[in-house]
């Protein structure tokens, strides 16, 4: 499990720097290993990350000092593959073409990318910065969908393409909310830390509810990727996923002698991944983001 957050601002307007360190910060609740947020200025991606958790990274001299861009992505995260200790292998992931990505979930088949690319890290992340790298023609979007296999929900942001934002999701979290007053659009991995930072609250007049102000929340539809750029949405279409043939071979992965059939899917409370659940161990986690389960998350 892992956080991302971020905004892209539509006018002039730009977030509450406040708010905004209090999302950020409260957002490592979803992974204290590292933390780390990306944005461009004057035609350079700036990136600043560090394995400290987010609340700690807010008080270093670069974030004190930031006045805020017009669009920013953030990251929080839960170590699953590869030291934090080695910074590269910390989000936001980034090359030299200038494309950073942040990203929550687990791709399953980032060797197979691997086979012939060069990568800078261990992380699993990797390979979707690989894949929207890819220099040919075509929606970028849609080649992630082919060629990975796993769990994603990411930010993109380009230094050849400035003026845009990609949101992507597949099996993971992504809220969005909308401040149609300042013309802010906010996205994070869960509503609740939006809601709470931003000091957003329902109004109701009779017992009915007429929404929460000027804010108005939106839930990214599974397998849609988005593109926003400073007009509003671009694009936003749904893909068909890869097949995910780790999947496949799941059972053997499985205590010897027992089959899926023997166990309960649940669905992740953190990353909503389905996974296998095994009452006869002690611990089990996701087999998607690595997070802890426990028996009352099992649903029938």
């Amino acid at each position: 499990m892992c956080g991302i957050m971020g905004w892209f601002c539509f006018a002039e307007a730009r977030p509450n720097k406040e708010s905004m360190t209090n999302m950020f910060s409260i957002l490592e609740c979803r992974g204290r290993d590292a933390s780390g947020y990306a944005f461009i200025k004057d035609k350079r991606l700036i990136v600043n990350k560090a394995p400290v958790k987010s609340s700690e990274l807010v008080k270093h001299k670069e974030w004190g000092a930031l006045s805020l861009p017009r669009t920013l992505i953030a990251h929080t995260r839960l170590k699953t593959q590869g030291s934090e200790k080695l910074n590269v292998n910390n989000h936001p992931l980034y090359n030299k073409y200038g494309i950073a990505v942040v990203h929550n979930g687990m791709i399953h088949n980032d060797k197979e990318i691997f086979t012939t690319a060069k990568r800078d890290g261990q992380v699993d992340s990797e390979a979707i910065l690989s894949v929207l790298s890819t220099k040919a023609k075509g929606d970028k979007i849609k080649r992630v969908f082919e060629k990975l296999e796993g769990s994603f929900a990411f930010a993109s942001i380009d230094v050849n393409d400035p003026e845009k934002l990609i949101l992507v999701k597949k099996d993971n979290p992504l809220c969005l909310y909308l401040d149609t007053k300042a013309e802010i659009l906010y996205f994070c991995s869960e509503r609740e830390i939006m809601q709470e930072s931003l000091n957003i609250k329902s109004s109701s007049i009779r017992g009915f509810n007429i929404g929460e102000d000027n804010y108005h929340y939106y839930e990214m539809e599974n397998n849609y990727g988005m593109v926003i750029n400073r007009v509003g949405v671009e694009n936003y279409k749904r893909y068909t996923p890869k097949r995910d043939e780790w999947m496949s071979f799941r059972n053997y992965h499985l205590p010897f002698g027992k089959s899926d059939l023997d166990m309960d899917f649940i669905e992740c409370p953190y990353c909503l991944a389905k996974t296998l659940y095994d009452g006869s161990k002690l611990v089990n986690q996701c087999e998607s983001c690595g997070a802890e389960l426990n028996e009352e998350d099992i649903y029938t």
